[in-house]
């Protein structure tokens, strides 16, 4: 039996786009009421692939993945705020059993008219084929996304925002004309200029949701709106705090 709840955007050999949200709502409460758009492995289950390490085919360079030594997955290396017992385990389930209609390229603007998205709730946007990016983003009201793809993925900096994790990364993303999603240590409340916390986070009082924000919608040639910073929101935050890479 079809879920009604989701829809297949595209397949390739490795990976699979799945859009979940449109019946029932999203309960994140950060996030808000979003459509989420997840990019899976099509053949491992999210967790089997963080063991893997095949889960480079969806996250790409981000440092938040797991580290491996000799090929072996180092246990309590992962940093990735995204809990796979959750969510991408059970949009992987229900593809893995046929769950989902696959959805016509010519389906895709009326699907998404008016509605608010989030592109990435796992997997990085820079996976997806830039044409169903540009195409989401133009039907739905409001978006928010992220990709650590950011230097070379270029042609994102419309959609989403780079995501950065040191002040290096910040200057640099910059200079290439994005605006960026910093995450900062666990406890750092410093700013560098031209940076605000990100209002639906714990340090900021939770005063609203990314649905309702949407600040993390990418940069235009003119942009003047500041971007965004946040302490690290992993599952091993305080246990093994962030280093920040390269500044």
């Amino acid at each position: 039996m079809l879920n009604a709840n989701g829809f297949i955007l595209h397949e390739d050999d490795n990976i699979a786009v799945i859009a979940t949200g449109f019946k029932d709502a999203s309960t994140n409460s950060k996030t808000g009421a979003m459509v989420q758009i997840y990019i899976i492995l099509r053949h491992e289950s999210p967790m089997d692939g963080v063991i893997s390490g095949a889960d480079v085919a969806i996250c790409g360079n981000c440092v938040h993945r797991a580290k491996y030594v000799d090929g072996v997955m180092v246990p309590g290396s992962r940093r990735c705020y995204v809990n796979l017992s959750r969510g991408a385990r059970a949009v992987h389930a229900c593809y893995a059993r046929g769950g989902y209609r696959r959805l016509n390229r010519s389906e895709i603007a009326s699907v998404f008219s008016g509605l608010l998205v989030r592109f990435g709730a796992y997997g990085d946007p820079a996976m997806m084929p830039e044409w169903l990016v540009a195409a989401i983003a133009t039907a739905a009201a409001g978006r928010t996304g992220y990709t650590h793809k950011w230097e070379t993925a270029t042609w994102l900096r419309p959609y989403v925002m780079a995501s950065c994790d040191s002040a290096a990364d910040a200057v640099r993303a910059i200079a290439a004309g994005w605006r960026y999603f910093r995450v900062a240590a666990f406890g750092d409340a410093s700013k560098l200029a031209r940076e605000i916390s990100c209002p639906a986070s714990a340090e900021a009082g939770k005063r609203t949701t990314c649905s309702d924000c949407r600040l993390c919608n990418g940069s235009s040639a003119i942009d003047r709106r500041k971007s965004i910073v946040i302490q690290d929101h992993s599952l091993i935050a305080r246990s093994n705090p962030l280093i920040q890479i390269g500044g």
